[in-house]
Parts: C-alpha cells; structure tokens; sequence
C-alpha cells in the first residue's frame, strides 16, 4: 500500500514516472494500476562484485532532461545488497523540476538514522515520499511498512484519499 499512496498522490494518472529498473514490483504494480508511463533509470553494475549499484544524481538529471513531463522520481536506497545511493544529490536534482516528487524505496533501510554508524535516513536527505519496511531490518512480526513524508511537494490530503481508498474493500481508482 505504501507505493500505491506514494505514486498515487505524486503522480497524475496517466502521468509519467521516471524510476529506478530495480524497484520492487508493488511500484509495477502501482504503476499499472494508475495506468502510468514509465522511464527508466539502469543502476550501473559495480565492477568488484558484479552487484548493480544505486541510480546516480547524473543519471536522474539526465533521464529528467530526457522526461520533462515525468512528475516523481523513484529510486531505491538502499538495495536489497545494501547499496545506498547519493539521496541528497539525487534530491537536488529532482528538486530542480518544480513540483517534481522524489519518492524513495527504502525498505531495507528501515533502521536508517537510528544510530550514527548506519547511513542517514533518506527523509532527512531530500526525500519527499520515503516507504521503510520495518519487517526486514526492525523488529516487527509480520509485513509492516511506513510511508514517510516530508515538505510541501506533496498534498497531504492526496496521501490520506489514495490511503484510504487503498485500504477499502472496492476502490475507485481516481
């Protein structure tokens, strides 16, 4: 439900997401449902271990330039492999697009802030729209995630509808 609320109140549907390729697919999902144009952003693979690493703030300047119409930015940070990617500068970058929503994937980073030897929190770096999921680094029993908002980019009776519509039993998809 996170990225079904995030992607619902940030972008129009019908409108344009640019997005990291190795997002989970409730962000397919989302995007299918919301009938979405999508753009993608290819981590580059890192050398030494043959992992793909994190979307690069040249990267979504680039694919921006490429989508003027796109309305978010996803990425993910950190990687199911625990590669965090540079928030701060990919949020300057999204932020250079009035209204453009940076919308971030978290979920194994839940635990992000809580102790100076772990990276920041991506809603303290630039993020608009942060999901954590607390089941795979905090200690919660079964499926848990959190939507995290920060700032004005993004309505927050946009997140509270698109929630709650997710939430019934026979939503009418707006």
């Amino acid at each position: 439900g996170g990225f079904w609320t995030a992607i619902s109140a940030a972008v129009p549907k019908g409108g344009r997401l640019l997005m990291a390729r190795n997002c989970h697919r409730s962000v397919y999902h989302a995007a299918y449902l919301r009938d979405l144009e999508l753009s993608y952003l290819y981590p580059e693979t890192l050398p030494d271990i043959g992992l793909a690493g994190a979307v690069t703030p040249k990267q979504v300047e680039e694919g921006l330039a490429a989508c003027p119409d796109a309305a978010a930015v996803l990425v993910v940070s950190p990687t199911y492999d625990g590669v965090t990617a540079d928030i701060c500068g990919i949020a300057k970058a999204v932020h250079k697009k009035p209204g453009c929503v940076l919308i971030v994937d978290a979920a194994h980073g839940a635990h992000f802030g809580f102790h100076p030897d772990f990276p920041e929190s991506p809603v303290r770096l630039g993020a608009d729209l942060t999901v954590v999921s607390l089941h795979k680094t905090l200690p919660s029993m079964t499926q848990t995630a959190l939507l995290l908002a920060r700032g004005n980019r993004v309505n927050p009776e946009k997140l509270r509808f698109f929630d709650d519509i997710y939430q019934t039993s026979s939503p009418s998809y707006v």
